[in-house]
């Protein structure tokens, strides 16, 4: 570990990264433990009395959904712009833009915009998200953080969902036209 310090320092990388060269995961322990992840979260919201449906993929605007999101490095709160046309894509992006100022509003300045943004399964997407970094779902004793940062976030974009989405639509049919 010493050397691996020393390494860390001249690479640039902090020390305080959940970073663990010493394990690694099989693919059914991997799922085991985000299977276990996801139960946690459920159990996190029953004991902070957060009952309620997340919106998720039932977002009625053309190739959007809102998701949860975590791996070795970060988690994140987003709605994903995945469709397979990249130009409705960039339309869909672009129509949310134009109430960026609105939704910093509600949000503040860490909601972040990316039209290029190389999703969850390594796809081109655009997301306009929340990320918490420095956190790792295969550590148990991130999971609190991650928690805790999932209920905060969410209901901001699911807020904000329910306030635009008919005007989102709107203007996405008056496109179409």
């Amino acid at each position: 570990m010493k050397y691996f310090a020393i390494f860390a320092i001249f690479a640039g990388l902090s020390l305080h990264t959940n970073f663990n060269l010493s394990k690694v995961f099989t693919k059914e322990e991997a799922k085991e433990i985000r299977v276990k992840f996801w139960e946690g979260f459920k159990r996190y919201c029953k004991r902070k009395h957060i009952y309620r449906k997340w919106v998720l993929t039932g977002v009625k605007i053309r190739s959007t959904q809102l998701k949860f999101y975590a791996d070795r490095e970060k988690a994140l709160v987003l709605f994903q712009i995945d469709h397979k046309n990249e130009l409705r894509r960039f339309e869909v992006y672009e129509c949310m833009l134009s109430y960026q100022t609105l939704f910093r509003a509600e949000c503040g300045d860490e909601l972040k915009w990316e039209e290029e943004y190389t999703g969850i399964e390594g796809q081109e997407i655009s997301a306009i998200y929340f990320e918490l970094r420095g956190v790792n779902l295969y550590w148990e004793e991130d999971h609190e953080r991650i928690y805790a940062f999932f209920a905060e976030k969410m209901p901001l974009l699911e807020d904000l969902y329910y306030e635009y989405r008919d005007l989102i639509n709107e203007r996405l049919k008056q496109n179409d036209n």
